[in-house]
């Protein structure tokens, strides 16, 4: 038949784009015209970088004498500064954490050389065995007591320094009365109370512990004597103990605040947008890095390459190839039409279908995912009716967030928390906890985002012609399509068997985007490579090892200390309420600023920690609270989610810069009002003994 095809000069569009009088694609002239477009690109691209290049060299040669003496000194400094940093490590030496298996006998003292002693802190992880007591003999508290001896001395601390540098460890205490009735209770340390790691009941086996205590030494001075680890336990019985020791330093001492000046700084270099996303994650991570190096810790590349998080980074990558794919064929455009011809051209009535659909899909997909796949039809159909897409993906992030939230499988913290703690709950118990919870806060999101965009957005009188937007529109690689149709379909097929098969969702897409550039042709491969948004991903692969970083030099873990101390204080009759009310909103406002898949990882062993040592908190209604907070607290920022950031790359994409404040105006009080919900909800439940 008779084909008109018009070639357009080469822009951003892959493919040329023509006018069909009659559809017959996939043709030999239209795929020799798509690559002659490809190959017009690709010189107008080298052309460009040739004009910046004459740019520059023009710009050198105008300089004077003075502007390039200046310009030499400036980048010779930062060289040197950069060689420093570089040698840095090597110049302090970086000291590997001494480890000794060591068995506790009653009565005897054990002691463990601390090798490279400073002054400053010393780290030690005690990991205890188990203290098997006949039962008859069963009274009293079994402890572990540590204090460090330097020479025949014990070091002094700022504080009362006999007590300070004690530390009590307590393995079990069965009956507080009768402890104190038929032995004296240790003494706590003055730098905090002893902790009991573990409280049974009834048996003659009691599991040990797992802690990190910290020892200040900064009235160290070096004089030739030994600094050891003394350790003692009452325990009838030989306890077995792996002790970890790690001297640290000054820097050591003041840890924890260089990371929240770290996170306060980068979060601000990212709210500016001073600098790139990407660059800013990348320097606190170099950061984190370089103050580990100055406690002589500096962990080595294929730690800080465990560090990342290989399974979202694999599936951001086998999706994205996809979804690259998909986008040949032009089926996002031509979704997106037929979405706004069933909507009777009412952006309000196209806006609350298409989030109630981005939820369902969310609830049994990866929120990641789904806003590969969403997100490039939303961007299609704002294109095609004149509208701007900004309100609507950013939405496409946070309703994703909500819906994510119902299920096991729909967000990373709850694959955490559901493998962690499979013993105590299952994939139905979190539809029949967290699901009602997601229900009642949808419509509640809907008319909060109607009332932010208000008439001016929503009220807008959308005029087009479908039938021409059709003939614009089409299909363009049928082929094409049913090859990527089918792999895509593979994949969310088993995604959604995840419940059964336990099969990484990562392990689906890479295999998936492999299959398809088997499939496909040489230039479909170099398209496929060239669409990856590899900024996004190296954003979070600087983020996860920001995060981890900041894990290490205890942040983390003085939060997670900070919630157990107030809970443990709050009388028994009201603490399993107000521990699910801080749990909450501290889990919230945390993974709204910082990664929620270390907090979340954090987080489980303090939960069962306070179940098993604390009187009167059940484990099941912590894991629902710990998952509503973490869930939720990912819509607060930009970077506190995933699929935030996938929706950031798209949008830059696309030619649509989503900023921080942006999203943050509109995602804080969304996660205000979501949190403010669950926590009700939670509240309400709990009341009722559903929980």
């Amino acid at each position: 038949g008779h084909i008109e095809i018009e070639v357009a000069p080469p822009t951003d569009e892959d493919v040329p784009r023509r006018s069909i009088s009659e559809p017959c694609v996939e043709s030999t002239t239209h795929k020799l015209l798509y690559v002659k477009a490809l190959t017009q690109r690709k010189a107008s691209r080298q052309a460009s970088k040739d004009t910046k290049s004459r740019y520059v060299m023009d710009k050198i040669q105008h300089m004077t004498k003075k502007d390039r003496i200046r310009t030499a000194i400036k980048c010779t400094f930062i060289c040197l500064c950069f060689i420093l940093i570089l040698c840095m490590p090597k110049i302090l030496g970086q000291i590997h954490e001494t480890q000794y298996l060591e068995p506790l006998t009653p009565k005897i003292h054990s002691h463990l050389e601390v090798d490279n002693p400073s002054a400053g802190l010393l780290e030690v992880k005690i990991m205890a065995g188990e203290c098997y007591v006949p039962s008859g003999l069963e009274v009293g508290h079994y402890w572990i007591k540590a204090h460090v001896q330097h020479g025949d001395k014990v070091l002094a601390g700022p504080m009362k320094p006999l007590e300070l540098l004690h530390k009590v460890v307590v393995l079990h205490d069965p009956d507080p009365a009768a402890a104190a009735a038929h032995s004296p209770a240790p003494a706590p340390a003055a730098g905090g109370p002893s902790r009991r790691l573990n409280a049974g009941g009834g048996g003659s086996t009691h599991n040990g512990a797992d802690v990190k205590v910290e020892f200040d030494m900064k009235s160290y001075v070096a004089n030739g004597n030994e600094v050891k680890l003394v350790l003692e336990t009452n325990c009838p019985a030989v306890v077995s103990t792996m002790i970890s020791l790690a001297s640290l330093g000054m820097v050591g001492t003041a840890q924890v605040w260089l990371a929240l000046i770290l996170l306060v700084i980068v979060l601000l270099l990212i709210l500016t947008e001073a600098i790139h996303r990407t660059l800013a994650a990348f320097c606190g991570a170099a950061s984190v890095l370089f103050v580990l190096s100055l406690e002589h810790r500096l962990p080595s590349m294929s730690t800080i390459i465990g560090w990342m998080d290989h399974g979202t980074l694999a599936l951001l990558w086998g999706m994205m190839v996809i979804v690259a794919m998909l986008s040949r064929t032009g089926v996002f455009e031509w979704c997106a039409i037929r979405l706004f011809e069933h909507s009777g051209g009412s952006l309000w009535k196209l806006y609350w279908v298409m989030m109630i659909f981005d939820c369902i899909l969310s609830a049994f997909l990866d929120n990641v995912t789904t806003m590969l796949l969403l997100a490039p039809v939303i961007i299609s159909l704002c294109k095609a009716i004149d509208v701007e897409p900004k309100p609507m993906l950013i939405s496409l992030a946070l309703f994703g967030n909500v819906g994510g939230t119902s299920t096991m499988i729909g967000d990373p913290p709850n694959i955490i928390i559901g493998n962690a703690l499979s013993d105590e709950i299952n994939f139905m118990d979190f539809m029949k906890i967290l699901g009602p919870g997601v229900l009642i806060m949808i419509p509640c999101c809907l008319a909060f985002v109607r009332w932010y965009y208000g008439q001016a957005y929503f009220g807008k009188d959308i005029r087009c012609d479908v039938g021409k937007l059709k003939e614009q529109y089409p299909i363009r690689e049928p082929k094409l399509l049913i090859r990527s149709g089918i792999v895509l379909s593979a994949c969310i097929f088993m995604f959604f068997l995840h419940p059964v098969t336990h099969l990484d969702p990562a392990y689906i897409a890479c295999f998936g985007a492999v299959l398809l550039l088997l499939m496909s042709e040489h230039h479909d491969f170099e398209f496929a490579l060239e669409k990856v948004e590899w900024d996004s991903l190296l954003f979070f692969a600087g983020l996860f090892v920001f995060t981890e970083g900041l894990a290490e030099l205890g942040l983390l873990r003085v939060i997670a200390d900070g919630i157990s101390s107030v809970i443990e204080a709050i009388p028994v009759a009201q603490r399993q309420l107000s521990a699910n009310i801080i749990l909450h909103w501290v889990s919230a406002v945390t993974s709204a600023f910082v990664d929620n898949i270390p907090f979340t990882t954090t987080m489980i062993p303090v939960i069962r920690r306070m179940v098993e040592n604390v009187e009167g908190l059940s484990l099941r209604p912590l894991a629902w609270t710990l998952a509503f907070g973490a869930d939720l607290g990912g819509m607060g920022t930009l970077i506190g989610a995933s699929a935030n950031v996938v929706m950031c790359g798209i949008a830059s994409e696309a030619g649509h810069h989503v900023s921080f404040m942006e999203f943050f105006r509109i995602g804080w009080p969304m996660m205000c009002l979501t949190a403010s919900i669950s926590c009700v909800y939670m509240i309400v439940l709990q009341q009722a003994g559903w929980l």
